[in-house]
């Protein structure tokens, strides 16, 4: 019933982009966290990945519906040689791989005498630039949810 509704908004594409920068926050503060650890490497989620991920959905939210269904635009394949089931929900389209957290193979910086990578400066840098994606995105859905508010109180 409330799936119509729900699917022309960009909840579930909100939805995501929290949920990732929340992990991501986690990873980047752990990294901070181990700093004076011998041996530890930073690791960090494929940014890049979700990135494409993202408007993959997003391409594919804005296709027209189908008839029948109940999700805008995920109806067709996700690129054309591709076989197999077909997405049928923005969140099939962001695989639990894109939060779970990976050393680069190739991490910049100097290494030191400890094998360990850090750079305090990068680390913080990335925390605030992933704290005012995610403050954005839990600020837009905050505003898609008194949208739905407001209809459903029926208010003007």
């Amino acid at each position: 019933m409330l799936q119509p509704l729900l699917g022309s908004t960009n909840i579930s594409l909100l939805k995501q982009v929290a949920r990732f920068t929340e992990r991501r926050q986690e990873v980047l503060a752990g990294n901070i966290a181990n700093v004076d650890t011998p041996g530890y490497r930073t690791r960090d989620l494929p940014a890049a990945a979700f990135q494409t991920a993202l408007q993959r959905a997003v391409a594919q939210s804005h296709t027209p519906r189908a008839s029948g269904t109940d999700s805008p635009g995920l109806q067709q394949p996700l690129s054309p040689g591709m076989s197999g089931a077909v997405p049928t929900r923005i969140e099939d389209l962001f695989p639990e791989t894109l939060f779970k957290a990976v050393a680069p193979s190739e991490q910049p910086g100097l290494t030191f005498q400890d094998a360990n990578n850090r750079s305090l400066e990068h680390q913080f840098l990335e925390m605030t630039k992933n704290a005012l994606r995610q403050q954005f995105a839990v600020q837009v859905l905050q505003g898609q949810y008194d949208q739905l508010q407001t209809v459903i109180s029926e208010r003007v």
